[in-house]
């Protein structure tokens, strides 16, 4: 083979790879769902979700007031057996057990008179953050202000439609003790009378 046809060939090849690469790159860059420097990805199709107002965040978080829900795992009457208790009566609270042969193990409480409302990143959902938290604990050992509850929230999602509202137990530091980590994903809870 001629030595001018051979350079030739090996330029052909040097400007096909050379366009393979910018196809490439710039295919990279106009993709919106890739995430960037560890971004969650973000919808490429429709608009994002339009932010919520307080006032909305607010109507919202109304709608829980004087309502109590409740959720066990695996059920009721399983042993061992985990519940919480979410009651929206004159503020937040929030009961949580774990039982075992029908006796309680771990149980307490946790109470707010206020919480503060807020929307997630996406405004999907609602989330209600304690203030001035009180607590108690009767099992294993009685005492009173010994739960810990920094970081702690409750996310609320489909809070207008009650076939659809759902619950998720935020605790992003772990500091709640047994029976958590239980219902920190989405989780439909069963609405019922005030828990006394």
């Amino acid at each position: 083979m001629p030595i001018q046809r051979l350079a030739g060939c090996r330029i052909f090849a040097g400007l096909v790879l050379v366009v393979l690469l910018a196809a490439l790159t710039l295919t990279g860059c106009g993709d919106e769902s890739r995430p960037v420097n560890g971004d969650p990805p973000q919808p490429v199709d429709g608009d994002p979700p339009e932010p919520v107002d307080q006032e909305a965040l607010d109507r919202m978080a109304a709608e829980l007031e004087g309502r109590s829900f409740r959720q066990f795992q695996p059920s009721l009457d399983a042993s061992p057996r985990s519940g919480v208790i979410l009651d929206f009566h004159h503020g937040l609270r929030m009961w949580a057990q774990y039982a075992e042969g029908g006796h309680a193990v771990y149980e307490w409480e946790i109470t707010a008179h206020s919480y503060r409302v807020e929307s997630t990143a996406d405004g999907s959902a609602i989330v209600l953050i304690p203030e001035d938290v009180a607590s108690e604990r009767w099992f294993p050992e009685p005492c009173l202000d010994c739960v810990p509850t920094p970081g702690v929230s409750i996310s609320v999602r489909g809070v207008l439609d009650d076939d659809e509202i759902a619950f998720r137990i935020d605790d992003p530091d772990n500091v709640l003790p047994q029976p958590f980590p239980v219902f920190d994903s989405w989780t439909r809870f069963r609405e019922d009378e005030i828990f006394n």
